[in-house]
């Protein structure tokens, strides 16, 4: 199969794949392993080094079973898979202040699909995809996944977290700061091609689609950038904090861009744009995944979640509890004021959420990846 641009990188992620295989069909037994992400698209990011090859980031799987397995045994299925393949198999969302290691946070990131479930699963991009991914093991059940229509939510959902992402690298090391900016502007990309409802399944696919849009000139060269840097990888760029705030910068233009086109508008600065997020944007955001209009008890039981993983986390974050808003919706205000230096901003909308607002940057990634972290979607 192809996994990457090179076939010794294929045979690479073959082997890695095979252990991984025979680990998941041990202890679970799955009707089926779907490749997802980069490497289920033959687009999967390696790194060169000499005559070395090494993938990075990580293999994403879906598991399809006849039973639903709880995100404990996902999770630890995952590490089992990570380990034996030479790999530390942490999130680093989960560890924000530490200093990053590429082999101690490359991971087998593992989900679960009942066999039952998958013709009626949520209109989003993931299932988007899915459909385009490689079956590496069992029955071959892509032409069970709907054909859907990716909503507008969730192109505001991967800003957000590209926004979330760049903050988690900005100060970490050159390589993996320069992968959150690649991906930042394929992100950008990818949102708006779902804007214009005009999306492929491929980065190369919705590289040459964008090229023809009208959209900036400067951001077109920034997505067919990122789209080779995805593919093959040079590290070796100069000028990267420059090129953080323009990824900042773009993303930013792009949620705008969005929210100011669908909802009609007008939003210039960042004020304007978190005051619609705060205000209005709960209102829409999960008709798309709900069929209704009655979204408050929704939101507050997504608020019920968090707040009982907060527990499991020693966090006690009472504040969640007492609105009915989404704290998914309201966690991206202050990243976005925090990577424009307005600290003021940040912690007005941060204490929607909690009173304790000391060490911001390190507050705000821990609130948001343990939003993050719940896979909801």
């Amino acid at each position: 199969m192809k996994y990457t641009n090179s076939k010794k990188g294929d045979k690479i992620v073959e082997k890695d794949l095979k252990v991984v295989r025979d680990i998941i069909i041990k202890e679970v037994n799955p009707i089926s392993i779907i490749l997802f992400g980069g490497f289920g698209k033959g687009e999967g990011t390696i790194e060169r080094r000499g005559k070395e090859i090494i993938p990075l980031n990580d293999y994403d799987l879906y598991l399809i079973t006849k039973k639903k397995l709880n995100e404990k045994q996902l999770d630890d299925l995952g590490m089992k898979c990570s380990k034996a393949i030479g790999r530390g198999g942490l999130e680093y969302s989960s560890y924000p202040t530490t200093k990053y290691d590429e082999n101690k946070f490359f991971h087998v990131d593992i989900r679960c699909i009942r066999y039952k479930d998958l013709k009626s699963l949520l209109p989003t991009q993931r299932t988007f995809e899915l459909k385009f991914s490689k079956v590496i093991y069992g029955e071959d059940v892509l032409d069970k996944i709907p054909d859907v229509t990716i909503p507008l939510s969730d192109a505001i959902r991967l800003l957000f977290n590209k926004m979330h992402h760049l903050l988690l690298s900005k100060d970490t090391n050159k390589k993996f700061k320069l992968i959150h900016i690649s991906k930042a502007f394929l992100d950008c990309c990818t949102a708006l091609l779902i804007y214009k409802n005009d999306m492929k399944p491929t980065y190369t696919g919705r590289n040459f689609i964008f090229k023809k849009t009208d959209f900036p000139k400067e951001l077109k060269s920034k997505v067919n950038w990122a789209t080779k840097m995805k593919i093959n990888p040079d590290f070796n760029v100069k000028n990267i904090d420059e090129l953080w705030n323009e990824a900042r910068d773009w993303v930013f233009y792009s949620l705008r861009y969005i929210l100011s086109n669908n909802y009609n508008v007008r939003l210039e600065t960042t004020e304007d744009v978190a005051d619609f997020i705060y205000k209005k944007l709960p209102f829409y955001y999960f008709i798309p995944y709900t069929k209704t209009r009655y979204l408050f008890p929704l939101q507050y039981y997504l608020n019920i979640l968090y707040f009982i993983r907060g527990i499991k986390n020693n966090k006690f974050l009472i504040r969640p509890l007492l609105s009915w808003r989404d704290v998914g919706l309201k966690l991206p205000i202050p990243i976005m004021f925090y990577i424009y230096n307005d600290e003021f901003n940040c912690r007005k909308y941060l204490k929607k959420i909690t009173n304790k607002t000391e060490s911001l940057k390190e507050r705000i990634l821990s609130l948001y990846g343990l939003y993050y972290e719940q896979k909801l979607i």
